[in-house]
């Protein structure tokens, strides 16, 4: 595996210099654009993530749209009363578990009942 150094100076010699570079970086959101994040926004970056490591990421990116609708905007309120049929039902017994488990939870309410981006703020800032 390459170091960071290495990856660095890579996409430096290809992109040609550090201010063109680092202009086609994201901006890191502040701490408290996290904590006004909804959950939602959390579980279907987590979902959207899972499914790119299995699937081709311009056909998620395509059906994404609908995956979004489909799923009720991955709202872990309106999820969590999604039985296991209709989830089985709805992704043809594919992936239904990683709505469930959610990256580790997303789709179940916070047991200190914080939305997950105040937790994850106080957690990491």
């Amino acid at each position: 595996m390459r170091d960071f150094e290495w990856i660095y100076q890579h996409a430096l010699s290809r992109k040609g210099d550090k201010k063109t570079l680092e202009s086609l970086l994201p901006v890191p959101r502040s701490a408290d654009e996290l904590a006004a994040l909804p959950d939602a926004f959390f579980l279907s970056s987590m979902s959207w993530r899972v499914f790119c490591a299995g699937l081709n990421r311009r056909m998620v990116d395509a059906k994404w749209p609908a995956f979004e609708e489909v799923f009720f905007g991955f709202d872990p309120q309106k999820l969590v009363l999604m039985s296991d049929e209709m989830l089985e039902k709805t992704l043809h017994g594919r992936r239904a578990g990683l709505l469930r488990l959610g990256g580790g939870g997303a789709g179940e309410p916070p047991r200190d009942h914080r939305p997950r981006g105040r937790g994850l703020r106080d957690a990491v800032f």
